[in-house]
């Protein structure tokens, strides 16, 4: 009976009671719909572990003759429901090789709540229990409102004979059972429906808890979808609003997950931007011309000292650059070092993510510079000053980048660099060396066919430039020669007249209008959304070719499809590869490159790239981002930001990192209402109570504040509230409780005294200090205003709190005590773990994932996942995934069991709380420019002498 309840339950959507007695017109409409089905049920059990006393049902169906694939479904009901825990979702495997696109979920049935059940005859202590269990139940919001009655998993096959699959669960095998096809056209189409809407289901919750390009669950519904008839799930095909203009323009340029999706899931699919079958090629009669970009507007600058210093390498950088400087070499060297203690990648002082970032090494490799310890030691004699120029920072992808040298010694520097060019040449016979001309002049180009290497070096007057990118090189010689230069521009020497060269700064970075505006050109964002669609194609190929070998399609001579094959076989949609600049993708070997780009990571510069025209969707997009610039954002503002590095003396393992921002000139206008809603600078700063770990404040005009305020905050070293206790108002009122902070503001606002009724006045319950209602403490007196749910936080707090006058001006300052040995440590540990350990499970299921649906062998995925996502897969947690042979399940050794610990181990040390030791902020709103300054302590690992 209990395997009856379940079944009917899964098929027809009603719900009966568990224990409860089916009543005669639900057993009919039950067996009236399923018996179609149980009459071609075959189930032999071989093996198996016992299933307590309870039948395990399966089928397996064909359809039409015109489908590709079976259905088949195995469920085993439960003989003992599972409450209050997710179980491991079982597998099924074949040795057939027959067995495609498994997925399993779970069979719930409604807890009936004590509410419901008939009130029991008194006697024996019944009444009282149901009275316990009421209470239990009002009591209790987060008990468990279902339970788990059976599992299930479905899947589709291939052919007409018997078919023998293995169920496990993670602990072991369930059983092998035989299942026999039978034809079912109806049948058929009912079990294919739910198999889609548990699969599409399945792989949204993949794609929401990963932290990695979610290329393999989008791939496999767009190419299922077309090989089964079934339509697309809305979220795969819902288009977000596109919103403001502007901010969807930085999404474009920070490479934004969600931009790229959409882009990957249209290609995927074969789909326009408005969701309708793409055309099967171009229409080259109808291309527009490149659209106009933004109509600039010239910034008004103060006037400019004529003796403002601008050092000499900035005299060779084109104005349409970023320039990073690092002065002297070790500057550079120290710089470097930070990273490799990361991996290569500074991001990684944060926050491990879900794949490995190797940028920095990657473009060191394509412009063909390595530092070792030779150059260590010959670097500091032959260069004197060294700076990073470009056009963008689109390092992912593969950036219009390159390094200016100053030299000391040009001979022996040119001889150095031609010496590791020559050398890298004649180790790799897939890299040439050659002399070309550019711009009249000889320059060395080191090259591969993928671009993976592309260096040019080009020499003028004592400065080499290093660089992936031809017009770099170009206009490294035109500025050399007009003088144009940087150093040149009214923006710059403003600039270095507010961040002047005798700071010495170890980094000194510098974005300019010139350069800010390019991103925004035409040829920039048009290449942008043309890149993130080759990307796809890339992608695309790599999983088609893997579905395909899954599925044991083949080409005549028994090698991999080609791109022509895969469309034809389904496995790509028959759009595919149809660009509007006659671009495409070529599979060499393992290896699949863009025939304009290269290879992924090393594309061709986009300053490099040559677009002759655009489609009428690429028109209309463009258009709409240009007038929206050319009305409310006329104008680039220039960034400056200036890193210092400092010696704690005593201490080897600590340093002093300063880091100094400024936009100038400054129009706040743009920025919107925060920007308007800041006060003018003051010299008065809050003193805080010396147990106050984090303390912030901010001089802020607002009609509901009153005149200029104060407002400040601060929080003790404590351990708060979980982020989920601050969901919905009333769990946000408790966690407000429980936290030992305090809001103020001085001169005090008013604003809560002008509430009505006198909410705001509250109950007098000693000098100074009232009560509100909800049980908010509210102190006055001073001039302060002062808020606390805890009254002991108060009092402990106010004998320090005093406006004092520190001379030096800001609009907002703030301070964080070194964590180091904190309650506060504990926490922010915890929330960092937390966040990893989800993002290393959600990584774990994705290859379980990659290995099941793509039936690629265990010592095959890791390598297989890096050709499909360019970048290596890697474990939030520092630990290594690997596959458990017993449980046929991948997991991380960072794990320490089958599961991530629920709390984070005594070893475990989230980075940023590896390095940081306390800081403190200012920022300072001027009329005409921002300022921002941050203080950080930083602790350091061993660094290479």
């Amino acid at each position: 009976m209990s395997a009856i309840i379940s079944i009917a339950k899964a098929v027809t959507g009603d719900d009966p009671a568990p224990g409860a007695v089916l009543n005669l017109g639900y057993l009919m409409r039950f067996l009236q719909f399923t018996f179609a089905i149980l009459s071609v049920f075959a189930c032999a059990a071989i093996g198996s572990r016992p299933a307590g006393a309870v039948d395990v049902l399966a089928s397996a169906v064909l359809g039409p003759d015109n489908q590709l694939y079976g259905i088949a479904t195995i469920e085993i009901p439960l003989a003992v429901p599972i409450v209050g825990r997710t179980p491991r979702p079982i597998t099924v495997t074949s040795d057939s090789g027959r067995l495609f696109y498994p997925v399993s979920d779970d069979v719930e049935a409604r807890i009936i709540p004590p509410s419901e059940r008939p009130v029991p005859q008194p006697g024996n202590g019944r009444l009282l229990n149901r009275i316990g269990n009421l209470i239990r139940e009002i009591t209790d919001k987060d008990a468990p409102t279902s339970q788990i009655i059976a599992r299930r998993a479905t899947f589709l096959f291939k052919g007409h004979d018997p078919l023998r699959v293995r169920v496990a669960d993670g602990l072991g095998d369930v059983g092998v059972y035989e299942l026999v096809p039978t034809q079912d056209v109806n049948a058929f189409g009912t079990l294919l429906a739910t198999w889609w809407a548990s699969y599409a289901a399945n792989a949204k919750r993949q794609i929401d808890a990963g932290d990695y390009p979610p290329w393999v669950e989008n791939y496999l519904v767009a190419m299922l979808s077309g090989r089964t008839g079934n339509q697309l799930p809305q979220w795969f095909i819902e288009t977000k609003e596109q919103g403001d203009p502007l901010w969807a323009t930085l999404k474009y340029l920070g490479g934004a997950e969600e931009v790229t999706q959409e882009i990957f899931r249209r290609t995927a699919a074969g789909l326009t931007d408005i969701n309708q079958p793409a055309p099967l090629r171009s229409d080259t009669a109808a291309m527009f011309e490149l659209p106009e970009g933004p109509r600039w507007k010239a910034p008004t600058l103060p006037k400019i000292d004529d003796s403002v210093d601008t050092e000499p390498i900035a005299s060779r950088v084109p104005p349409e650059c970023f320039y990073m400087r690092f002065g002297a070499f070790k500057n550079y060297l120290w710089f470097l070092d930070l990273a490799n203690e990361y991996g290569g990648d500074v991001g990684r002082m944060l926050t491990l993510r879900g794949t490995e970032d190797r940028s920095t090494t990657r473009f060191q490799n394509q412009i063909a510079v390595q530092i070792n310890q030779l150059s260590r030691v010959l670097g500091p004699t032959v260069v004197e000053d060294q700076a990073v120029i470009g056009r963008d920072l689109f390092t992912a992808d593969g950036a219009t980048m390159g390094v200016i040298l100053k030299s000391t010694n040009a001979f022996l520097l040119r001889s150095s660099l031609s010496s590791d060019r020559s050398g890298r040449a004649s180790k790799d016979k897939s890299v040439t060396l050659k002399n070309v001309k550019i711009a009249g002049r000889d320059v060395s180009f080191l090259s591969s066919a993928d671009n993976s290497v592309r260096s040019f070096l080009a020499e003028d007057d004592g400065y080499f430039l290093i660089t992936n990118s031809k017009t770099l090189v170009r206009r490294f010689f035109e500025v050399g020669q007009s003088g144009k230069s940087l150093a040149a521009s009214e923006s710059f020497r403003l600039s270095r007249s507010l961040v002047p060269t005798s700071r010495d700064d170890t980094i000194f970075a510098y974005f300019s209008p010139e350069m800010l505006q390019g991103l925004v050109s035409p040829e920039y964002m048009i290449e942008l959304r043309r890149r993130s669609s080759a990307q796809s194609d890339v992608s695309l190929v790599h999983l088609a070719r893997l579905a395909a070998a899954a599925e044991g399609v083949k080409a005549e001579n028994g090698e991999a499809l080609g791109v022509d094959d895969l469309i034809d076989e389904g496995f790509l949609p028959v759009s595919f590869g149809n660009r509007s600049d006659g671009s495409g993708v070529v599979a060499l070997g393992d290896q699949v490159i863009d025939t304009l780009r290269g290879v992924r990571g090393t594309f061709l510069p986009i300053a490099d790239i040559e677009i002759e025209s655009v489609t009428q969707q690429e028109f209309d997009w463009y258009s709409r981002i240009a007038r929206e610039y050319s009305e409310r954002f006329p104008q680039m503002d220039p960034i400056v930001v200036a890193l210092r590095r400092e010696d704690i003396p005593g201490d080897t393992t600590m340093e002093r990192i300063s880091i100094h921002a400024e936009i100038a000139p400054l129009t706040p206008e743009k920025y919107g209402k925060w920007a308007k809603q800041l006060g003018p600078p003051t010299g008065v700063a809050m003193r805080f109570a010396p147990d106050d770990i984090v303390a912030v404040q901010a001089h802020v005009a607002s009609d509901q504040l009153g005149p200029p305020t104060h407002l400040f905050a601060a929080i003790k070293d404590t351990f708060p509230p979980e982020p989920g206790e601050f969901d919905g108002i009333l769990k946000t009122y408790w966690a407000l409780r429980q936290l030992p902070a305090y809001l103020g503001a001085w001169p005090q606002p008013g604003a809560l005294d002008r509430l009505p009724l006198g909410l705001g006045r509250g109950r007098p319950v000693g000098p100074g200090m009232t009560k509100l209602i909800g049980g908010l403490y509210r102190y006055t007196g001073g001039g302060f205003s002062v808020l606390s749910f805890q009254p002991e936080v108060l009092n402990g707090s106010l004998p320090f709190l005093e406006a004092t006058d520190v001379g030096d001006p800001a609009t907002a300052r703030g301070r964080i005590g070194s964590l180091l040995g904190s309650q506060l440590e504990g926490w922010v540990n915890n929330q960092l773990y937390q966040k990893a350990a989800t993002s290393s499970r959600a990584g774990a299921d994705f290859l379980n994932l990659f290995s099941q649906q793509l039936h690629v062998e265990p010592e095959d995925a890791i390598d297989r996942v890096t050709l499909v996502l360019g970048v290596p897969l890697q474990c939030p947690l520092g630990g290594q995934y690997e596959y458990d042979q017993v449980e046929k399940r991948w997991r991380s050794t960072a794990w320490n069991g089958n599961e991530p610990l629920p709390n984070p181990p005594a070893d475990y040390l989230s980075p940023l709380l590896n390095w940081f030791r306390g800081g403190e902020f200012t920022m300072t709103q001027y009329s005409d420019r921002l300022v921002a300054d941050v203080q950080m302590t930083v602790a350091r690992g061993d660094v290479p002498q």
